[in-house]
Parts: structure tokens; sequence; C-alpha cells
């Protein structure tokens, strides 16, 4: 190479180094530590400050002569922590919804929180027909029994009832398929209902939550059982407002449905044997809740969207069905499944195996007989 070709580039270096690298500090930085190997540990951050740590001063501020000492406004100062309250929940675990709104109806009903209960009050002269202690007890048996929830016990006067355990959902509502798919946390809880009357005679029911315990969806892990009182009242007043639901539900259905439903042996648009409903979807579903654990066809779990209910039957004894004035529904025990579906203005009812397979058309014809006037007569309670 010729020196005038290396003066040539030379200079090209030095013109991409000036372009590249702006200033004298980098160019060093990069030669300390890729060319000279200085030990830069200094430069690595250890955590351990003398200087971070906290310490209250005393107060400087000096007021002068003359005036007064300004005041201070602690409102906003954060209290302290109350002895145990390591044991509460805290950051993610903590509740903090309001809790369930109480429900008012222009039947005559209105819910209230008082005292660790939630009550249903019954106006007097109201539409919702629920005059006197009897008739509060009819219509919690029906709540009970469309829920399902099963009655542990009963005082002795028959005005008190304490539920035995069953799953709800977070909002006071029974736990069913949805809550599981959407892996919602499920309670065990048991509740204590009261029927009595206020100091002005007005009649009422009272519901508290007296056990609960906290289960994952899966239930494969517990978590805290602890309910503050903002729970504790949200369960409740979620279990009390089903009692005003079923009562305006019934009297809306009461408006529309007959004094005479006919259920018929049909056949559905898959050509399968059912039983033809001439009632509402929802005024069936319902129906059929309330009415399968009557002659112990327990319900296992079930889906409103899905118009679906799982079922475990159980002690098919003749006798429990001619004390309810209807016939045998002829099954065997063991797992069954009953689809409703809508075919025009009617509900259709199917009935499945423990395999979910449609049960031969003999089977239906048996089951027919009593299950269709056991249907009919909740379908016109």
């Amino acid at each position: 190479m010729s020196a005038k070709s290396l003066h040539t580039c030379t200079l090209s270096v030095l013109a991409l180094a000036t372009v590249t690298v702006g200033g004298c500090t980098m160019i060093r930085e990069f030669w300390e530590d890729h060319v000279s190997g200085i030990d830069d540990s200094l430069r690595e951050p250890t955590g351990y400050y003398q200087h971070a740590e906290a310490v209250q001063a005393a107060d400087r501020l000096r007021i002068p002569e003359g005036l007064e000492v300004p005041l201070q406004d602690r409102s906003m100062q954060v209290p302290p922590l109350p002895e145990g309250a390591e044991l509460y929940p805290v950051g993610e675990d903590m509740d903090v919804r309001a809790p369930t709104a109480p429900l008012r109806s222009t039947l005559g009903m209105r819910t209230q929180w008082a005292q660790g209960e939630a009550i249903v009050w019954f106006q007097r002269g109201g539409a919702h027909g629920i005059n006197d202690e009897n008739d509060a007890m009819q219509v919690l048996s029906e709540v009970l029994e469309q829920m399902p929830v099963k009655i542990g016990e009963m005082s002795e006067d028959e005005y008190q009832i304490t539920t035995e355990a069953a799953d709800f959902n977070e909002f006071g509502s029974p736990y069913n398929q949805a809550d599981y798919d959407s892996g919602a946390l499920r309670y065990r809880q048991i509740y204590r209902l009261r029927i009595g009357r206020s100091p002005v005679g007005e009649l009422g029911i009272a519901t508290s939550l007296i056990g609960s315990m906290t289960l994952t969806a899966t239930s494969q892990k517990n978590i805290a059982d602890y309910l503050n009182p903002t729970e504790q009242q949200r369960f409740a007043m979620g279990f009390s407002n089903q009692i005003i639901k079923l009562i305006d539900h019934r009297a809306a259905a009461g408006v529309a449905m007959p004094d005479q439903v006919n259920v018929l042996l049909d056949r559905d648009s898959n050509n399968r044997d059912c039983l033809s409903v001439d009632a509402p979807y929802e005024r069936t579903w319902d129906a059929l809740r309330a009415m399968l654990p009557k002659y112990n066809w327990n319900i296992d779990e079930y889906s409103l969207s899905n118009g679906r209910i799982k079922l475990d039957v159980k002690d098919q004894d003749s006798q429990v069905y001619h004390s309810q004035g209807v016939d045998s529904f002829e099954v065997e025990e063991g797992t069954y499944y009953i689809r409703l579906g809508v075919e025009g203005e009617r509900s259709v009812i199917t009935f499945y195996d423990k395999d979910d397979k449609p049960l031969p058309p003999g089977e239906v014809s048996r089951i027919y007989s009593g299950f269709a006037k056991a249907l009919a007569r909740q379908l016109t309670q």
C-alpha cells in the first residue's frame, strides 16, 4: 500500500469515530472496559446502603414569634393495625364488594338487614297472599324445594328451620353447573330461617348464615373460611332475596297459567318419545325442579341455559307415590338425565339413561302416567 493510500485510510477511520462516538468520555469508558481490564465492580448495585435507612427526624419547623402553631390534619393518616390483624385476609384475598342490594316487590314485600339477619317483611293486605305464619312456612318450603336445599332441623312449633349443608355461590344462590364451568368459588353453608312478627305485628321471614366453609370450584384446595360482616350480609341477603323472587315469579305465572295443564305423550322433532307440556319453558323448568325431589328423584346437577337436569333416582317405593296420589314413575334406581326444550308454544321433556342415551319408547310410556299427573299438579299450584 502506498503512503498516500495509507493516509487516506487513517482519515476515514478518524472520520467514522467522530460521527459514531459523541465525546471523549464515551471513548475512554469503551477503552477502559474492553482494553485496560480495570475493576468495575463498584458499578454493580449491592442493595446495602447506609443512606437507605429511614430515620424519623425531629420537627424542624420554626414558628416566627407572634404566630400560632399551625393545625395538623390527621384525617388521612393510616391507622395502626388492630391486634390480630395478621389473621385477616389482605391484598388479593380481600373482599371489597358491597353487600347484596335488598329487593322490594310491588306485591307488598321488602327485605331489610337488621342485627345479623336478612328479613323479608310482608306488608299487611299486600298482593303477595302471605297472611299468617302457615302461609309463610308454605312459601319457605317451596323456596327450599326449588333451590333445592334440604331441611336439617325444624323447631317444635315448625316456625324455625335449620338447613342441611348445601353449596352456594358468592351471592347466596345455589351453586350450579354454570358456576362450576366459570371456576367460581363454592361455599358449603348452613342457614337458619325463622318466621316471626315485628313489634307492630308485621309478618316476616328472617335468614341468617350460621356456618360456612369456602371451597374452590374443584374442591381440591380449601381457602380461608373467615367471612367478614359484609360477606355474611351478602350471603344472607342473597338467600333472602330468593324468597321474594319466588313469590313474584309465582304471582306472574299464576296469571298466565290456566287451571288445567295438559301433559301428553308425544314425539319430538328428533322422532324421540317425549312428554309434551302445554306450559312455557321457564314455568315448566321451575315445576320440574320443585317436583322431582318429592319423589326421591334427587337433582345432582342442572343447567337452565342447556335445559338439562342430572338425576340420582333412589328408593322407588310405591308408597312414596301413592301417598301423593300419583302412580309410580316405574324406573329403576340409578342415574338419569332430563332435557327440556321448546317446540312451538309447548315445552317438551325427553329422558336419557346414565350413558346419556334416550330411553326406549316402552320405558317412557311406563313413566308417563305418574309423571304427567305429578307435573300437571305442580304446574297449577
